[in-house]
């Protein structure tokens, strides 16, 4: 809903502009706005002609819902009210101080980074529960996965690229995280090796065990190194916010001049 407002919001000069071409060139039509080969370019950046039809009917059909809403929103006065109107501003900026964030430079987190992190707060990094480093494969069809278990243990992954087998990746798991069957295989094996194939949700899974931390143990810089470069991401990310935030009061001088009077 945010986004269908925001995108009104961002049509409405191009709606206002609307219904003054020779109806030749019209290709949509709702109420008294109309469409322009020539608008249509400027809204989506391609030529009418030059796109695909089920990606133009769709962008058409936008259109035409949008230029409804927009003259019911005119017809019953909503941007008279204050509090829409003031909303209105409110969603508008969050949308666009979202992409002007997005468009900072982005954080690069490198190994050495990671690795110092992890020197750091090594302590933080004990497990309070038994946890168990897997890695895991899913496939709709139990033959096609016990087939590529029986590769698997020849250490062959060739069936990975056929797309039949998805591979879920390396985490870091405890008694939570698994269903109570899946736990158990788990627990039944040793590291370095593979669960039976088991039921999950609508396909089956396949666990392979790399290594157990009992309750206490510390982490491997390995185990973690995921948790860190998530940390690392939202530390940097909240530090280029304030850096960003930081430019703006620097470059625009806000001042509250209401209070002072």
């Amino acid at each position: 809903m945010i986004n269908r407002i925001l995108l009104i919001v961002s049509l409405a000069p191009l709606f206002c502009g609307c219904g003054k071409s020779g109806e030749a060139d019209v290709i949509a039509k709702a109420g008294n706005r109309t469409l322009t080969r020539e608008e249509f370019r400027t809204m989506t950046g391609v030529a009418f002609d030059s796109m695909a039809a089920d990606e133009r009917t769709y962008l058409l059909n936008e259109w035409l819902e949008l230029a409804m809403l927009e003259q019911e929103i005119e017809k019953s006065n909503l941007r008279k009210d204050p509090v829409l109107a003031r909303k209105e501003r409110e969603l508008i900026a969050q949308y666009y101080r979202a992409v002007l964030l997005a468009r900072q430079p982005v954080p690069e987190i490198t190994d050495s980074l990671i690795s110092q992190y992890y020197s750091e707060y090594q302590s933080e990094f004990k497990r309070p529960s038994d946890s168990y480093l897997i890695e895991s494969f899913y496939c709709e069809a139990e033959d096609s996965l016990k087939a590529f278990r029986r590769a698997l243990e020849r250490a062959d992954t060739s069936r990975l690229k056929s797309g039949f087998v998805i591979w879920e990746g390396k985490w870091l798991a405890d008694g939570t995280d698994l269903e109570p069957p899946q736990l158990a295989a788990v627990r039944a094996i040793q590291a370095g090796g593979l669960t039976p194939v088991l039921p999950f949700g609508e396909g089956y899974r396949l666990i392979r065990l790399h290594e157990v931390y009992p309750q206490g143990a510390q982490l491997s810089l390995e185990a973690v190194r995921g948790e860190i470069r998530e940390r690392l991401l939202t530390e940097q990310s909240q530090r280029r916010q304030e850096r960003w935030e930081s430019e703006l009061r620097s470059r625009y001088q806000p001042m509250n001049m209401g209070e002072a009077k």
